[in-house]
C-alpha cells in the first residue's frame, strides 16, 4: 500500500485502489494507518538551507508581509468597523429615533453571531474551493451591502435582520487564519495573526473617530441623522475594498500566478510543505467526525468560546459602556479609541514574544488572568475611572487570547479539512 502526496502534477488524478491521500491519515490519530504514514512527515520536514536559500527565504517572508498582511489585515479592519458600528450608531441617536429598547439594542449586537456562528465551519471548509481571492472578496462585498441597506432601516427589526446576514458573511472571511498557515511557518504565525487580529480593536477606535467625525459634521446632512451616515460610509468602502480583493489577493502558493517569480513560487510551495500542508488537497468531509472525537477539539472550542465572548462584549458595548459611566455620547466615542489601541499594541507584542519563545499556554493563562480582573472591575461598579480602566485590562487580555488560540490550534493539528 503506498502513500499519495498530490502534487501540481497529481491534481486531476483520482486515488487509485490500494493509495491512501496522505492529508486525511496524518489527521486522524487513531487510524491504524497512521504508523505507515509516519514515513511521509519526511515530505515535511523543514529543508537545510544554503546561505543563498535563507536570503531569498526571507526576502519571499518579507514580500508576504508586504503583500497579503496588509490585504488580510484590510479585510479584517472592515470587517471590525462593520461588526461593532451598532454600538456607535446607538449613541449617535439610533436607539432614540427608532424607539430601541436596551434589550432590543442588545438583539441587535447578539444577532450577527446567529449568521457568524451558522456560516463559519462552512467558511472555513471553501476555502480551497472557492479560493482566498473569491471567497474574502465576495464575502467584503456582501457584508458591506447589508450594511449599507441599514442606512434605511425604519425598525430595530430590519437591524436585528440585517445583522444576521453582516454575520454570515463575516463569517467567511475566518478562513483567512487557515489561508496564512499555507504561507507562513508555525513559528511565525502568532506574530502575523495579531497583526491582522488587533485590527478588530484599531477598527474600534477609527470607529470611534469616525462616528465622532460623522456626529459633528454630517449630522442632519440630507436629511439624515448621523447614525445614518455612520452605515452608509462604512458599507460602501467594504464593498469598494471588496471588489479589489479579487485582483490583488494572491491565491495558495500552489496556485499563485501574478506577482510571483518562479522561484518565489517554488519557496513558497516548499515552506508550505513545511508547515504541514499537502498541495491541491480538497475537503474530506470524514474528517469532521475525526476532529469531534479528538479531546483537544472541544479544549480549543471551549477556551475560543470564553475568550470569543469576552472580546465580542467589550468590542460591542465599549462605547456604551463608557456612557454609562457619565460621560457624553461625543466623549465616549473619543474615550473609545486608546482602549482599543492599547488592546491592539497588546496584542502584537505578546504574539510577537510567544512566536519568539515557542510558548503559547504561559502567556493564554496570563491574558486570562488580565480579562478576568478587567471585568470584576467593571462589576463592582466604583468609581467609573476605575472601571474605565477595567475596559483596558479586558481588551488588553482578551485580544491576545484570540490570536494565541488560533496560533495553537493550528500549530497543533495536521491537515486541511481538520485544521
Amino acid at each position: 500500500m503506498t502513500i499519495e502526496r498530490r502534487d501540481a502534477n497529481s491534481r486531476d488524478k483520482k486515488p487509485s485502489s490500494g493509495v491512501i491521500e496522505f492529508d486525511r491519515i496524518l489527521t486522524d490519530s487513531e487510524s491504524p494507518l497512521q504508523a505507515s504514514a509516519k514515513s511521509g512527515l519526511d515530505a515535511h520536514q523543514e529543508t537545510n538551507l544554503t546561505p543563498e536559500e535563507v536570503r531569498a527565504e526571507k526576502k519571499l517572508r518579507l514580500k508576504i508581509d508586504f503583500i497579503i498582511l496588509p490585504i488580510v489585515a484590510t479585510i479584517y479592519f472592515l470587517a471590525a468597523l462593520d461588526r461593532s458600528d451598532v454600538g456607535n450608531a446607538a449613541i449617535a441617536g439610533m436607539d432614540k429615533d427608532l424607539n430601541m429598547t436596551s434589550g432590543e439594542l442588545s438583539y441587535c449586537v447578539a444577532f450577527f453571531y446567529i449568521g457568524f456562528m451558522l456560516f463559519q465551519l462552512p467558511g472555513a471548509i471553501l476555502l480551497r474551493v472557492l479560493t482566498p481571492p473569491v471567497q474574502l472578496g465576495c464575502a467584503a462585498v456582501l457584508w458591506g451591502a447589508a450594511t449599507t441597506i441599514m442606512t434605511e432601516a425604519r425598525s430595530w427589526q430590519t437591524i436585528a435582520g440585517l445583522r444576521v446576514v453582516v454575520g454570515a458573511f463575516e463569517a467567511f472571511i475566518q478562513g483567512a487564519p487557515l489561508y496564512l498557515t499555507f504561507w507562513y511557518k508555525p513559528h511565525e504565525l502568532a506574530t502575523r495573526g495579531a497583526i491582522f487580529l488587533s485590527m478588530t480593536s484599531i477598527a474600534g477606535s477609527a470607529n470611534g473617530l469616525i462616528a465622532y467625525a460623522i456626529q459633528t459634521t454630517m449630522d442632519g446632512r440630507y436629511g439624515r441623522p448621523a447614525w445614518r451616515w455612520i452605515f452608509l460610509v462604512e458599507g460602501i468602502v467594504s464593498i469598494g475594498f471588496g471588489a479589489a480583493v479579487f485582483f490583488i489577493l494572491p491565491n495558495t502558493p500552489e496556485r499563485v500566478k501574478r506577482g510571483f517569480t518562479a522561484e518565489e513560487k517554488a519557496i513558497a510551495l516548499r515552506r508550505s510543505k513545511e508547515a504541514y500542508n499537502v498541495p491541491h488537497t480538497r475537503p474530506h468531509l470524514n474528517q469532521l467526525v475525526v476532529a469531534l472525537r479528538d479531546p483537544k477539539t472541544w479544549f480549543y472550542s471551549v477556551l475560543n468560546g470564553c475568550s470569543a465572548m469576552s472580546q465580542a462584549a467589550w468590542s460591542q458595548f465599549l462605547p456604551v459602556i463608557i456612557k454609562l459611566n457619565g460621560y457624553t455620547a461625543n466623549e465616549a466615542q473619543i474615550m473609545a479609541i486608546p482602549v482599543f489601541a492599547v488592546a491592539g499594541v497588546t496584542a502584537i507584542a505578546i504574539a510577537y514574544l510567544s512566536d519568539r519563545l515557542r510558548r503559547r499556554g504561559m502567556f493564554l493563562t496570563g491574558c486570562a488572568l488580565v480579562t478576568a480582573v478587567g471585568w470584576l472591575l467593571l462589576i463592582v461598579n466604583g468609581p467609573r475611572q476605575l472601571s474605565y480602566a477595567g475596559t483596558f485590562l479586558i481588551g488588553m487580555g482578551s485580544t491576545p487570547m484570540v490570536v494565541l488560540e488560533l496560533a495553537w490550534l493550528n500549530n497543533n493539528i495536521i491537515g486541511y479539512t481538520k485544521k
